[in-house]
Parts: structure tokens; sequence; C-alpha cells
């Protein structure tokens, strides 16, 4: 029988306070992501992403507690930070560049940092350049590339030797809407085989790629459910072959059938079509669905539409974060994020 495979990250009791804050970043987070799982972090500014993403990666030093764990792909964060750091992709959301540098230049020197081995660094740039798009600017210095592309190294720098674990804080701040779209992409592709965290503003672009979300807001984790329950309204649509009064003999049935109480109210569609609001009856809306459906068939109605409503998430975001919305130009800390010493770190780490 083979070894149970470790989750990605794994986090209990998570808290953080910047020195003089005067309220902590982040207040007992808890949440877990599996291999090949794409997850998405929301919140307004200030909700705590950045600095959760941080924690995670070794960039800020986490606070002895007893009930707190922090461990990557099985290793624990504090106790085993050098080998963490292997094992996961960092973007933040300013990212550090060598702007004297050439882009190829800038990640051999990232690669030997990430201890690719000399004889596959060459092989690995040019892996991560064609996966970002950037080859062509491979040999151009990095403080002449636009903003967009300077985005792209830093992406590729993320995703140099294959880190089971990617952590991308906003990856498509600055990009075109072609490039928007050729990232949406490339990260799709990463589900199922690198394990994928990231932050965005842009809803619809978490609604597009993720498996699930977390919604933070003010430090603590107010939604964590599947992109599915997160844009599922809390309302079926029901639609009958004929009257009102053969709606209601359906609905009646379904509500005796799950022991709650049903209400119809006339839908968009007309004299056939009903809207239920299951929020009222406590039922989760599948089951709602399955009984409908059975009632329908146990009263001889015949159905013409049972669907589940669908939202978008910026509503459900509305709805845990108390109406507030997710806003550009996220800073989570109370501190300067000066990229370069996490470059600076890790190079003593090896030299050391």
């Amino acid at each position: 029988m083979s070894a149970q495979v470790p989750a990605s990250l794994v986090i209990e009791g998570l808290s953080h306070r910047y020195r003089n804050a005067p309220r902590r970043a982040l207040s007992d987070v808890t949440l877990r992501v599996e291999p090949g799982e794409r997850l998405g972090l929301l919140g307004p500014n200030g909700a705590g992403k950045s600095t959760l993403m941080r924690l995670v990666c070794g960039y800020l030093p986490i606070s002895a507690a007893k009930n707190t764990r922090v461990q990557v792909g099985g290793l624990d964060v504090q106790t085993h930070s050098v080998q963490v750091r292997g094992q996961v992709g960092y973007m933040p959301e300013h990212v550090p560049l060598y702007y004297e540098l050439r882009a190829r230049e800038h990640l051999l020197f990232r690669a030997r940092i990430k201890r690719v081995p000399r004889a596959q660094r060459a092989r690995e740039v040019a892996r991560v350049a064609e996966l970002t798009a950037i080859t062509h600017v491979l040999d151009s210095p990095i403080g002449q590339l636009s903003r967009g592309y300077r985005q792209r190294v830093g992406l590729a720098d993320a995703l140099l030797g294959s880190p089971p674990l990617v952590v991308l804080d906003e990856p498509t701040v600055g990009l075109d809407p072609n490039q928007v779209r050729d990232v949406r992409a490339m990260l799709r592709d990463l589900g199922g085989v690198q394990t994928l965290m990231f932050s965005s503003h842009i809803l619809a672009e978490v609604e597009m790629l993720c498996d699930r979300v977390v919604i933070l807001s003010e430090g603590t984790v107010v939604a964590d459910e599947t992109i599915e329950t997160a844009t599922t309204a809390s309302e079926v649509h029901l639609g009958v072959d004929g009257d009102a009064e053969a709606a209601a003999r359906v609905v009646a049935l379904a509500a005796k059938a799950l022991s709650t109480e049903l209400v119809a109210r006339p839908g968009v569609g007309g004299d056939t079509d009903y809207r239920i609001d299951v929020s009222e009856a406590g039922v989760p809306p599948a089951q709602v669905l399955r009984a409908l459906g059975a009632a329908a068939q146990e009263a001889s109605v015949a159905l013409l539409g049972l669907r589940a409503g669908t939202t978008r998430l910026e509503e459900r975001f509305a709805e845990v974060t108390g109406g507030r919305r997710p806003q550009l130009d996220s800073n989570d800390s109370a501190e300067p994020d000066d990229g370069h010493a996490e470059d600076s770190a890790e190079a003593a780490e090896e030299t050391g």
C-alpha cells in the first residue's frame, strides 16, 4: 500500500500582528490545500491576504504559539524553513527584480539560488520562458521591459524548478487584456500538476481558474467553499407544464418529503415559471431539486425546467465581508514590501 501524499498546505490557528499595529493582521486562520488544488484567496484591502502568503512562504516569521501549525508538503515552515522554500514558488505583489540584469541572467541567478542543478539551469530557464511567453525578451535588460513583461519575468521566476506549491499575489496586475488571457490559460494548465494558491481582485478570474475560494475579512476566514458552492444562489427555479395549481401540488409534495416549508413565487418566465428561496427552508439546493423532481413525477406534472439559481462571486464576496467590495492596490502589511530582502535572505542561506 502506497504512502498517502501529504497536503500541499496545512494551516492551523495562524495569527500575526505587525509591530505597533492596532490589531492583528491575521487571527486564528485555519485552512488546508490538497495537492493539485487551485485555491483563490480573496478579501478587501487589509484583510490579510498578502500577510498570509508571506507567512506560508517563510518571508515573514511565524509567531510561536501552542496551537499554531503551518506545513508545506508535510514540512513545518518554522523548523524546516530552507526545505520549505524549495517546495514553494512565490511571486509577491510587487515583484522583486534586478533591473540591471538581462531577463536570462536574472532567471539563471534565481535558478542557482533555488538550487537547480548547474547542468539543468539553461534548460529550465528556457522552459519557464516558453511557459510565460518571454523567450523573445530573455536577452533584454529587465529595466527596459514594460511592466507587463516584468510581471511575466516574475512569474517565470516563481515557476523555476517546478515547485509543488505555487503562491502568486496578484499575478495579472499590470498586464494588458491579451496578456491576462495568456496567463490565465497557463495557470489553468497548472491544475493537477502543481498546487496553485493565488490572490486577485478580479473575481471573474478566480471564478474561472479556481476549484475553491477562501475569503478573508479583517484577518479571519469568513468563507471557505468550492467555487460551485460560492456561486450557487440560495434559490431554485421550477418550470411546470401547467398552471399555478400544478406547481403548488409539486411544491407541497416536495416540502412534505423534506419536512420543511417551501414557498413558490412567480419567476420571470410567465405563468409556468417559479422560484423557491431555499435559504428559508434550510435545505441545500441539490436536495430540494431532487425532492421537486420526485414530487413532479408523483403528481404527474411534466417539468419544463428545474435548476439551481446561480450568482456572481462578487455577490457572495459582498455577503460575507459586509458589503465591502475588493479594491485595487492591496497591501496588507504595516511594513514596507522590500522584495530584494527575500533574494538576499535566500542567497545568505545558500552561502551560509
